[in-house]
């Protein structure tokens, strides 16, 4: 049985430099979730780099607890463009625990 390691995450920024050269693909993308863009009414929120951002799409999934606003996450789903708007399809949304490092 031959398993595929998992992907090593890219930001956003790598992502949109060339954004048709991922188009259909399953990616696992890096970055920040935009400050007064997470919306539960339509499942959706901006991914920001340094300089770019795209929109996610978490309609088929359930956000995991301690995602926030201005934190950094990881996301893996499928990079499309509707009505010549690049987005991903979130199937997973990995929220990092930093509590875990800290000592006390």
């Amino acid at each position: 049985l031959w398993v595929s390691p998992p992907q090593t995450p890219i930001s956003v920024d790598e992502l949109m430099t060339s954004p048709s050269t991922h188009e259909n693909k399953v990616v696992v993308l890096r970055g920040t979730v935009s400050n007064g863009t997470l919306d539960m009414q339509s499942y959706s929120f901006y991914l920001e780099g340094e300089n770019e951002s795209v929109t996610i799409d978490f309609a088929a999934i359930a956000v995991p607890n301690g995602m926030s606003e201005g934190k950094t996450i990881i996301v893996e789903g499928t990079f499309s463009q509707l009505n010549d708007v690049w987005a991903l399809n979130a199937e997973k949304i990995i929220v990092g625990c930093p509590s875990k490092y800290n000592a006390g």
